[in-house]
């Protein structure tokens, strides 16, 4: 039971790190002025996007697994 708690919280942590990051790097990307920048940033927050909402998907199934698995 307890791995299921550290997994949780490891992919909540993973989650939440990306969504105070992404916004930060919205703002860079706005602040770019190059096409080579603007289209690193382009993929730099496709690929944090998709492991935060890979964190997030997992964070709930942790949970709902902790939930199950509670006794009483």
């Amino acid at each position: 039971m307890l791995w299921l708690k550290a997994f949780h919280v490891v992919f909540v942590v993973t989650w939440f790190a990306g969504l105070f990051y992404l916004p930060r790097l919205f703002v860079y990307h706005v602040a770019t002025a190059d096409r080579e920048g603007l289209a690193r940033f382009v993929v730099m927050e496709r690929r944090l996007f998709f492991i935060m909402s890979l964190g997030a998907l997992l964070a709930v199934l942790f949970g709902m697994a902790m939930i199950a698995a509670a006794p009483g």
